[in-house]
């Protein structure tokens, strides 16, 4: 299946929960078979998934399939091509209500109307930039980088966030109303993108490699080029992009089950490729951002030192080379 595929097929979560006789327009009891949930804690969101707010355990519609029914991830995701996915249309097998066919093509909706009245927002909001300043995120970088602010609203849930564009098509929000809710949001019907992929073109010769946008952010506070995958999943997406082999990667993925998958993906795929990279621990913090939070020297001389050590490496390979 092409990532587009099964971004189609995953845009059906609302529709199996219905088929579930669950009302997505209200909280339902949580799907987490190992939560006791008494008070219908759990949320559809039009980012398609569903999140628990008394567990903490957020689902997509393979996940969902998986606790519904019973079913380790794999089978999950075998059931989710039967009941939604052939040629490139949605075949639903679970009853004989109809859906309409649709084409693998959606339109995606075009914000940059909305980012304009968000970065508004986010110039006289004493609380966004609050939370900024206490991720270190510096106002240069909030400015060049067009981070917004707005309060999303979903029936009988609302929450306040810093709004990241990522491009004209999509955004990552940032709950920063209450950190133990839904921590982030991405729209709706907008395929996770790549953040500042500028950093892969331009002439600077490092770029660091993070997972999440803060963390990305985070590189480019202390004064690094730097890109984000925005999801560990986004491994493929990016080794099918046009790769300079003149510049210098730094992966610098979470310190997780995910981004040490991601990280050595990428690794593989560099060494196939003939191009150069190093590797950055983040100063053994789950994230760079975490580092800067928590050590911004340290943060700091550890990544310049590395780099520092690779300008010697690569002058010695080039005096050889002459």
């Amino acid at each position: 299946m092409e990532q587009h595929e099964i971004d189609d097929m995953m845009s059906n979560l609302q529709d199996y929960l219905e088929r579930q006789n669950i009302n997505t327009s209200r909280f339902f009891r949580c799907l987490n078979p190992h939560h006791i949930d008494s008070n219908a804690s759990m949320k559809y969101f039009d980012d398609c998934r569903v999140y628990c707010f008394g567990c903490g355990c957020s689902y997509d519609l393979v996940g969902v399939i998986g606790a519904v029914e019973g079913l380790d991830r794999r089978e999950a995701f075998k059931k989710a091509k039967e009941y939604y996915y052939s040629n490139f249309h949605k075949t639903p097998k679970l009853t004989e209500k109809p859906t309409k066919e649709v084409s693998h093509i959606k339109e995606q909706k075009n914000y940059e109307k909305a980012y304009y009245i968000w970065q508004q927002n986010y110039k006289n909001n004493y609380e966004a930039k609050k939370y900024l300043k206490q991720r270190g995120i510096s106002e240069n970088i909030a400015k060049r980088f067009g981070i917004g602010f707005n309060e999303f609203n979903f029936g009988d849930f609302s929450f306040k966030s810093v709004v990241i564009p990522i491009s004209e098509h999509c955004f990552s929000a940032r709950n920063i109303s209450n950190q133990d809710e839904l921590r982030y949001y991405k729209p709706r019907g907008s395929r996770v993108e790549m953040f500042n992929m500028e950093a892969l073109t331009n002439n600077k010769p490092y770029c660091v490699i993070t997972e999440g946008e803060f963390d990305c952010l985070s590189f480019e506070t202390i004064g690094l080029n730097s890109m984000a995958l925005s999801s560990a999943n986004n491994v493929s997406k990016f080794t099918k992009e046009s790769i300079p082999k003149d510049k210098v990667f730094i992966l610098a993925l979470d310190n997780d089950e995910a981004g040490n998958i991601a990280k050595e993906s990428l690794a593989k795929f560099f060494d196939s490729e003939n191009i150069k990279y190093g590797v950055f621990d983040n100063c053994g913090f789950k994230d760079a951002n975490k580092a800067l939070v928590e050590d911004k020297k340290q943060f700091e001389n550890s990544i310049y030192k590395l780099i520092e050590q690779f300008d010697i490496k690569l002058k010695k390979l080039n005096e050889v080379e002459m």
